[in-house]
């Protein structure tokens, strides 16, 4: 359980709650104007934040403050979590519009058009209203459902981000060669730009190969290969990808908290 769960999910998956997702939240002009700048100004905006943390994190005077304020835009403001396709499917059965818009990453770093996030609610109706993005593809949740397996099969990993926490407003469907904040997140060790999921991969020694699929589909560098058998590390951010690219079924998602509890 984590503090977002404590906070605005009563113990449970947090992004699993109804309320985070209610249209009552973008009702906040701050919100929604905070949500207008992010796909208006994406590359100025996080181009601006690897500039900032490339100079303030070497600096030792100003490395504990500059990590404080970093931490404190992606907890409050623009906060991402890591989510198994289950959960990502799951999330798209709760709020009543879901839509398919293009990638700010992929637009703004290599000028492809890539409709692969998903939007929800009042967030595709501000963004259906940037002609950069215009129009959104309003799909159905089941039309998500395929979708995400889709490019879950092809190893992307999904996210959830807020835009004033706790309201959470899509899921990036991206990897670590093409997502600006896969890239701070890889970056910069000591910024909490992306928290892990609440699954952890496990593997069944007793079935895996060894064949190695598994950790050269994983993008956080969390499993190795000892004695012919996969292992994973506490590297691990549950998106469950790996799954995906074992030809035996040895890999599968258990509860974090389990294996917390177990150490």
């Amino acid at each position: 359980m984590c503090e977002f769960c404590v906070q605005h999910g009563a113990g449970k998956k947090w992004y699993l709650a109804a309320q985070n997702y209610a249209d009552k939240l973008v009702q906040s002009q701050e919100r929604r104007l905070f949500i207008e700048s992010v796909f208006k100004d994406y590359r100025k905006m996080y181009g601006r934040q690897v500039r900032i943390a490339d100079v303030a994190l070497k600096i030792p005077l100003v490395k504990k403050y500059a990590l404080m304020k970093f931490n404190a835009f992606f907890t409050s403001d623009h906060s991402g979590h890591v989510v198994s396709l289950e959960d990502a499917v799951s999330i798209c059965g709760i709020p009543g519009r879901v839509s398919l818009v293009d990638c700010p990453c992929s637009k703004y770093l290599f000028g492809k058009d890539v409709k692969k996030c998903i939007l929800f609610g009042t967030t595709a109706e501000i963004v259906d209203n940037i002609p950069e993005f215009a129009p959104v593809q309003d799909i159905g949740a089941e039309d998500a459902a395929e979708f995400l397996k889709g490019l879950d099969e092809q190893g992307t990993i999904h996210t959830i981000w807020t835009f004033k926490t706790p309201y959470i407003g899509v899921i990036c469907n991206c990897n670590n060669r093409d997502c600006v904040l896969m890239h701070l997140n890889q970056r910069y060790k000591d910024l909490n730009v992306i928290r892990e999921g609440h699954e952890v991969a496990v593997v069944n020694k007793e079935i895996c190969n060894g064949c190695g699929n598994c950790q050269r589909a994983c993008q956080f560098k969390a499993v190795t290969i000892n004695e012919k058998k996969a292992k994973i590390n506490n590297s691990c951010y549950g998106c469950g990808v790996c799954r995906n690219f074992c030809p035996v079924g040895a890999i599968q998602l258990v509860p974090r908290i389990e294996l917390e509890l177990i150490k």
